[in-house]
């Protein structure tokens, strides 16, 4: 029987895609891509996910963020622009415009709490997570952050979900994962926890397509 529940961040509860963020940034400032977004966007988020684990205190994981949106930008033709675009953009780290919500997910933490279950989140981070899922108006759903900068260690490894799993006081069999990616499955099965693959973007014919349906695997 599910007990709790725990959350990947990127992609699950908050839109990481720049369809959803950065375009829009763009159109704002009268600019358009002139390279491949796609593309661009998979070396950024390379990038980061080989150096999100030094990005221990503040000061690191905004550098980081500077550093990734500069490549980011530099990798969609927009070369003169990046360095100015990135700094802008880290300046406003905690502008909520910045970290769109996935629909829905508000309304399923609130859902989720409402009928009692402890919720922890387990992503792989920086360590402006926190701040972030404040500003967002998420932080207060959650019982525990096991955020991978601040532990040391990153999905697929299961040690970040039995953190969490300590931290709720629940069993691993008695935990349900939700997350968009490989390494939660892996990390979360791992761990000895059930695992629901979410994508937002609809395109996997096998993951969850609306976070509210996590609550119809629920007793």
């Amino acid at each position: 029987m599910t007990r709790a529940l725990t959350f990947d961040v990127g992609n699950t509860l908050i839109l990481a895609s720049p369809r959803f963020w950065l375009l829009p940034f763009l159109e704002e400032r009268g600019l358009k891509p002139r390279g491949d977004v796609r593309q661009a966007a998979l070396q950024a988020f390379r990038f980061y996910e080989e150096n999100h684990l030094l990005a221990r205190d503040l000061e690191s994981a905004l550098g980081l963020w500077r550093e990734f949106h500069r490549r980011l930008f530099a990798g969609m033709g927009l070369e003169a622009e990046a360095e100015r675009l990135s700094r802008e953009l880290v300046a406003n780290w905690l502008n909520p415009s910045f970290w769109p919500l996935a629909p829905g997910a508000e309304e399923t933490l609130k859902a989720l709490k409402e009928r009692g279950y402890p919720l922890a989140v387990v992503s792989n981070w920086d360590a402006s997570l926190p701040e972030i899922l404040e500003a967002v108006g998420l932080r207060g759903y959650f019982d525990h952050l096991a955020v991978s900068a601040l532990s040391g260690v990153a999905k697929p490894d299961p040690r970040l979900f039995q953190e969490a799993l300590g931290a709720l006081g629940v069993a691993p069999e008695e935990a349900l994962h939700v997350g968009d990616a490989e390494a939660d499955l892996l990390g979360a099965r791992g761990a000895g926890m059930r695992a629901l693959l979410f994508d937002p973007t609809g395109e996997n014919p096998e993951a969850l397509h609306r976070l509210p349906a996590v609550l119809d695997y629920l007793p």
